[in-house]
């Protein structure tokens, strides 16, 4: 599958995206660049939410950090240095199937 960068508007730092069905969702806050993956619904599935940036080299996108999350109480999740002009997003997955979903571009200075 290939899922590619879109433009956005300018908006605050912080971004999120979610899963439909109330089955997760992964948060970036700007303020300590932390990531956060919940899986939100006990279906005996859990998510996995990837950090992905452009590699500027190669122009591709490319997976920077990944964490899971299910079976577990709470959230998983951690920290990873957003820096600068550089566009990132975020694909949220929920492991029972079906389509990514996939964040807005956000970039640390905005």
């Amino acid at each position: 599958m290939l899922i590619g960068f879109a433009a956005a508007p300018a908006a605050a730092a912080n971004a999120g995206v979610e899963l439909p069905y109330d089955r997760g969702d992964m948060t970036f806050i700007d303020d300590g660049d932390v990531f956060k993956v919940c899986d939100t619904k006990a279906d005996g599935h859990g998510v996995t939410g990837t950090l992905r940036g452009i590699n500027h080299l190669t122009g591709k996108i490319v997976n920077l950090k990944s964490w899971d999350d299910g079976g577990d109480s709470g959230c998983d999740g951690g920290n990873y240095d957003v820096r600068g002009n550089s566009a990132h997003d975020m694909v949220l997955c929920w492991h029972g199937g079906g389509p990514c979903k996939v964040s807005r571009v956000f970039k640390e200075n905005e």
